[in-house]
């Protein structure tokens, strides 16, 4: 499908496979919700080849339907100028390796020095007027890869597609030992550590957790290791490879030796990203380098 901008609007050109899809369907398609459906519907800046239309109207090929996706907002977050590192950006898309020791957001809105002010402060430089949605997260002391949407639309249908596992995120980790197989499935549900709040733990009652691994390179005594998580649970790599014998290096919390070298904080970067553009419906396959305190130890 063939989209365009002009101007605040965002304009698609309707193909078979859209076609005899009402303009309410094609929304919904997105994942809208329903309030923001309405919303637009009341405000009635979708037009269909130019002229104002109901929602209930049957899209044919050839329509040119127009979304007001490129309205001014209001930045959310306090803008702070950060030096950032861009790895791909559009009018849709905004994908930042962030550093470790960087908190992704603040606890409060008016918070200060995490990534959503640098891009709060990017956006107001280069006069992107909208809010700055961020569609997953990182620890503070794991590098890598964050995706920004840049409007609702790609915001509604990527929270969608991180819900159903359908953008594919790997990781690149330095573990301690020497791993026995080369690749592997650690399926261990996780569950929190009653003895320390800030701890995860194998536990047979907690959430389930999968985590596929590979061996990338395997060094006197330690491994890199590259691997993919199928579940989202709060510090599963790290409690995985420690479950596994292989705690992260770095890693403290979890059994690694502390500060090794230049290594300050767990070896763990966010290194590959894979998934359908939400706007385009083109593959994107985006690697982000590995930080220096990494490469050094290698």
């Amino acid at each position: 499908m063939k989209v365009t901008r002009e101007n605040e609007q965002l304009v698609f050109m309707i193909e078979k496979e859209q076609a005899n899809q009402t303009i309410r369907e094609f929304l919904q398609n997105y994942h809208l919700s329903r309030k923001k459906i309405h919303e637009l519907y009341m405000d009635k800046k979708v037009t269909l080849n130019g002229e104002g239309t109901n929602f209930n109207e049957q899209l044919q090929v050839g329509d040119q339907l127009s979304i007001p996706v490129f309205e001014a907002e209001e930045i959310d977050f306090h803008p702070q100028k950060m030096k950032l590192d861009i790895v791909y950006e559009d009018d849709h898309l905004l994908i930042i390796n962030k550093p470790a020791g960087l908190m992704v957001h603040p606890d409060q809105k008016n918070g200060r020095d995490t990534l959503v002010n640098g891009v709060a402060h990017y956006y107001q430089e280069k006069g992107i007027s909208h809010r700055v949605r961020y569609i997953h997260r990182l620890d503070t002391d794991t590098s890598g890869g964050i995706i920004f949407a840049k409007h609702y639309l790609a915001h509604s249908l990527m929270d969608y597609w991180l819900s159903e596992k359908k953008i594919r995120r790997w990781y690149l980790a330095l573990v301690m030992g020497r791993l026995k197989t080369k690749k592997g499935k650690i399926d261990a549900p996780i569950g929190k550590d009653r003895h320390h709040s800030a701890r995860r733990r194998v536990a047979k009652n907690g959430d389930q957790a999968i985590t596929f691994y590979q061996l990338k390179k395997q060094f006197k005594n330690y491994a890199l290791v590259e691997l993919e998580l199928k579940t989202g649970r709060t510090h599963q790599i790290r409690v995985h490879m420690s479950h596994l014998g292989h705690p992260l290096l770095g890693d403290v919390l979890y059994g690694g030796v502390a500060k090794v070298g230049p290594l300050k904080r767990q070896a763990l970067h966010s290194s590959r990203i894979e998934m359908t553009h939400p706007i385009t419906k083109e593959l994107l396959e985006i690697t982000v380098p590995l930080p220096t305190d990494m490469q050094k130890f290698i």
